[in-house]
């Protein structure tokens, strides 16, 4: 089915496209998706320039687009997808790009799209007025009910799952789901006192009990809003067909991490082969690695299950790097793609200029023994320092990475390897997607200790937290609406604030001044009357407080004693090289997305170990017919004959195609065996500790 609202998109209009935006479109498969008015699956490989692609799609339309009431639909799984995508379009010289920011258009989150469009209207509509939609708000709420006395066998109960923090992340996982039975209360875990069948029906009772006060109060989990939006469908059955009118044609980016729920509500709205719009899904089954992150949800199956033969078109050409990282990466995409490089001769030699010796770079697997495992992560900031040109080093985007994928605390009684056992500074709390802050000040006082300064994620972070100190301040816009980044620049704008505001985000991101007590109450003071937030609840006023440093004992510390070789830790995972460049800890699951210059993959243990486990796809003899990667085991198993796994394949997968220019890996001498030779045959460099 094709748009009824556009035109044909012929040759002459991606051509101009190509000339206006600067693109390259010299692949067929490109510019047939580009004039695709139908429905289609596109598997996109990394750094195929995805995003890219969106945006231009976009754009094209956008030239097209005559409509004033009905738009085009955005979605993706996260607010970065979302963001480089915005981004797109406000860079583009055409000017037609810039309506799509706006009505009748939506560019947003999947949970944007079902709070905005479904979710929050059904509750309005059942007389719920005062909403809020937030995991630790509700988490807080939920809290204060469990302190009164009527809930005193619940609030017990809780108590022995081990801790406050085991509490809340119990909290956060108890939403509303829908199952065969009926409406239910989602438990991730079982207190002992639960597990006998009067323990287990008084739960399930006082747990309805708690949910009913939060229904009440008007405060949600993420999660729930799925369930209403789904009773939302329910209750009225012409919804489906309204929201196909109001967006004709839907773009689903980063579709591999989207959850299974999610996809089966969006296809109760927006099905593949529906006659009255146009669904047109991005993404990388063998990228698909956030399943049941965060908690056991499943990963979809109507894109991730597809073989590359089914979809209508796989982008295998990369842009990020050369022939050599594709060949070493190649075995290890589950759709078994023809992964190869994109870039032509002349690029290909420019990159061998960014080398110090003037050649190609030299990927290197580095073997390392129990007693030096700490000597890993300096020896490859060596093998960064030698390879690359100087002037290429002290470029300010200049990106090098340490990944793993197993980061969280080490457990000295169990047989583990983390990438703490690599280098004892690393906590995976510290890492910039991880990190949270609980204040305003916390927030600064992070920004701050960022490794190189990375002003637009500092900036975002700030931003952040003043729209959760306008949450708790009861502030909302015009509309009755919580402010975005976008409607509280408008609305200080048009009070002539806006560059007060940007001053005094200046003042806390910059090290001019130190933040001490009398800094800070300063800058409360000033945004607060910018803000108009005086009085200030008492929930404002705490995120507002000030409260000494206490990591500035240990970040001394860390600085002047934590390194080795060339290398000192810096607070949140950066490592400082003597030669200016900075070398950034974090798991796969963090990085995925990014493009490095240069990445190291460390080993590491998840049942059983990764790199060691999957040596057969480094020396080619898997993939195999016996053992083609859709028929690997989906999760590693210590016990299991076989070892190798899905789970395995796509993290490394990830991991590997990170780089433009260097990829190096860390094996222990134990899992690498006799594999030298077949290694070095392949174009790796060993390098033995």
């Amino acid at each position: 089915m094709s748009v009824p609202l556009l035109s044909r998109i012929t040759d002459e209009d991606v051509a101009a496209l190509s000339v206006t935006e600067r693109l390259s479109l010299d692949d067929k498969a490109l510019v047939e998706i580009l004039q695709a008015l139908e429905s289609v699956d596109v598997q996109a490989c990394p750094g195929s320039g995805k995003t890219t692609l969106i945006a231009a799609k976009l754009i094209l339309l956008a030239t097209k687009w005559d409509s004033m009431e009905q738009g085009v639909c955005v979605l993706s799984h996260t607010n970065v997808a979302k963001d480089e995508i915005i981004k797109c379009l406000e860079r583009s010289p055409t000017l037609a790009a810039r309506s799509l920011l706006s009505y009748p258009h939506f560019i947003g989150t999947i949970q944007e799209f079902v709070n905005r469009y479904i979710a929050l209207p059904y509750l309005r509509s059942r007389g719920v007025a005062d909403i809020t939609v937030e995991n630790d708000e509700y988490v807080r709420v939920a809290r204060k009910i469990l302190g009164r006395g009527e809930f005193g066998w619940l609030n017990g109960t809780l108590n022995g799952l081990g801790g406050e923090d085991n509490k809340d992340a119990f909290l956060r996982a108890t939403f509303r789901l829908i199952s065969p039975d009926g409406m239910s209360i989602n438990v991730s875990k079982r207190p002992s006192a639960w597990r006998t069948e009067q323990g287990c029906s008084k739960a399930t009772r006082e747990l309805s009990r708690l949910k009913g006060y939060l229904d009440k109060a008007g405060v949600f989990l993420f999660r729930d809003m799925y369930t209403q939006a789904h009773l939302a469908l329910l209750a009225c059955e012409e919804l489906p067909a309204f929201l196909r009118v109001r967006f004709p044609i839907l773009f689903l980016d980063e579709m591999q991490d989207t959850q299974k729920f999610q996809d089966e509500l969006l296809q109760q709205i927006f099905p593949m082969n529906s006659p009255d719009s146009v669904v047109q899904r991005f993404g990388d089954p063998d990228q698909a690695i956030f399943h049941g992150i965060g908690g056991d949800e499943e990963p979809n199956v109507s894109f991730n299950g597809k073989a590359a033969a089914d979809m209508n078109f796989v982008l295998h050409k990369s842009r990020r790097f050369g022939g050599e990282i594709s060949e070493l990466a190649r075995p290890f995409s589950f759709n078994a793609i023809p992964l190869e490089t994109a870039l032509g001769e002349d690029a290909l030699t420019e990159r061998k200029e960014l080398s110090s010796t003037g050649a190609a770079f030299r990927h290197s697997v580095i073997i390392f023994g129990d007693a030096s495992v700490g000597d890993v992560i300096p020896k490859f900031s060596e093998i960064v320092s030698k390879q690359f040109s100087a002037d290429y080093i002290s470029s300010p985007d200049f990106a090098v990475k340490v990944v793993g994928a197993v980061g969280n605390e080490i457990d000295p009684d169990e047989e583990q390897l983390k990438i703490g056992h690599y280098w004892g500074g690393y906590s995976k709390d510290s890492a910039k997607k991880s990190f949270k802050a609980k204040t305003l000040l916390e927030a600064a006082r992070f920004c701050r200790r960022q490794v190189p300064p990375d002003w637009g994620e500092r900036y975002q972070l700030i931003i952040d937290s003043v729209l959760r100190l306008m949450i708790l301040s009861g502030k909302t816009d015009d509309d009755g609406r919580r402010f975005s980044a976008r409607s509280l620049r408008s609305h200080l704008e048009d009070r002539a604030e806006w560059s007060d505001f940007r001053e005094c985000i200046y003042l806390m991101l910059d090290s001019v001044y130190e933040i001490d007590e009398e800094f800070w109450s300063g800058i409360s003071e000033v945004l607060c009357k910018i803000l108009n937030l005086d009085p200030a609840p008492q929930a404002a006023v705490d995120y507002l407080a000030y409260a000494e440093d206490q990591r500035v004992g240990d970040h001394q510390t860390e600085e002047t004693e934590d390194s080795r070789g060339d290398l000192q830790m810096h607070s949140g995972n950066i490592l400082k090289h003597k030669d200016g460049f900075s070398v950034e800890l974090s798991t796969i699951h963090g990085v995925k997305g990014q493009t490095h210059d240069a990445t190291l993959v460390l080993e590491t243990r998840s049942h059983c170990y990764d790199m060691g486990v999957m040596l057969p796809f480094f020396v080619g003899r898997l993939p195999s017919e016996e053992h083609p990667n859709e028929k690997l085991p989906e999760v590693p198993n210590a016990n299991r004959k076989f070892k190798p796994n899905k789970r395995f394949m796509r993290q490394l997968y990830v991991a590997m195609s990170r780089p433009r220019h260097l990829l190096c890996l860390a094996v222990h001498s134990d899992r690498f065996g006799d594999h030298e030779q077949a290694m070095q045959e392949k174009g790796w460099e060993i390098v033995r500790l």
